[in-house]
C-alpha cells in the first residue's frame, strides 16, 4: 500500500536528514567524527520512521523519538560537535507545535564576545522569523540555523573558559548574582544550595542566580572566593 506522508511530518524528517547530513559534513577530531556519524545515523533513523507513519499505528514516532533521544544522549557527551541538543527541538517542532527554542544567555565578561552573542542571537531570531523559507527551502532554511548554532556553540565554549579565569571573578559575579534585598553581587555559597550576600541576607541559590546557568554550572557558584 502506498502511503502519503502528512506534510508536517514531511517536515520533520526533512530536518533530520539535513541535521545528519551536516553532522557528516562536519570536520571534527578523529573521536567526534565517530561521534558525529554516529548521531547522523540516528537522525537518518528518525526521518525514515517519521516518513513511516501512515495513521494506523504510532510505532514509527515512538521509534522517531527513541532515535532523537539517542542522538541528543550523544550530542551531551560530545560538545565538540558544535550542535546544541536543541537541534532535536528543531525537527519535532512541527510535530509538537512548541515554539523553536530561544538561545540561554552567555553573559560574556568581556565586551567583544557579548557583542558576538548579541548578533548570533539577532540572526537566529530573524530566521525563527522567516516563516516563508522555513517552509519553502526547509533545507536550506536549517542548514543556515545550524550554523549559526555551531558559532554559538564555539562562543559558549568560549565564554566558559574565560568566565573562569581568576582576573574576570569580580565581573563575572556582576553578572551572574544578584541579592534579593541589596542587589549585590558578593555572595557566598554553601553546599546545601544556600548563600549568604555581603549585606547578611540568606537566599536559596535560585533567588541568588541572575543567570540561566544550573546550579554548579555556573561559573560564579564554582568561583573558590564563592565558597565556604
Amino acid at each position: 500500500m502506498t502511503t502519503t506522508a502528512h506534510p508536517l511530518q514531511t517536515v520533520a524528517a526533512t530536518r533530520a536528514r539535513t541535521a545528519a547530513n551536516v553532522a557528516r559534513e562536519r570536520f571534527a577530531a578523529p573521536a567526534t567524527i565517530t561521534a558525529l556519524r554516529f548521531i547522523a545515523a540516528h537522525f537518518d533513523a528518525a526521518a525514515t520512521a517519521c516518513d513511516a507513519y501512515d495513521g494506523t499505528t504510532n510505532a514509527p514516532f515512538m521509534e522517531m523519538w527513541r532515535s532523537l533521544a539517542d542522538a541528543r544522549e550523544l550530542i551531551v557527551l560530545h560538545p565538540d560537535c558544535r550542535l546544541p541538543d536543541t537541534v532535536i527541538d528543531y525537527i519535532t517542532a512541527p510535530l509538537t507545535a512548541a515554539p523553536l527554542p530561544a538561545l540561554p544567555r552567555l553573559l560574556p565578561p568581556n565586551e567583544w564576545d557579548a557583542a558576538e552573542e548579541a548578533a548570533l542571537r539577532t540572526q537566529l531570531d530573524g530566521l525563527h522569523a522567516d516563516i516563508e523559507t522555513a517552509d519553502a527551502d526547509t533545507d536550506r532554511w536549517f542548514r543556515t540555523v545550524l550554523a549559526v548554532l555551531a558559532k554559538w556553540k564555539r562562543l559558549e565554549g568560549a565564554v566558559n573558559v574565560d568566565s573562569r579565569r581568576p582576573f574576570n571573578r569580580a565581573r563575572v559575579a556582576e553578572l551572574h548574582l544578584k541579592c534579593i534585598a541589596c542587589g549585590g553581587s558578593t555572595i557566598r555559597f554553601t553546599v546545601r544550595e544556600w548563600a549568604v550576600c555581603e549585606c547578611g541576607r540568606g537566599q536559596t541559590w535560585a533567588d541568588a542566580m541572575a543567570c540561566d546557568c544550573r546550579g554548579y554550572d555556573c561559573p560564579a557558584v564554582q568561583c573558590p572566593a564563592a565558597q565556604h
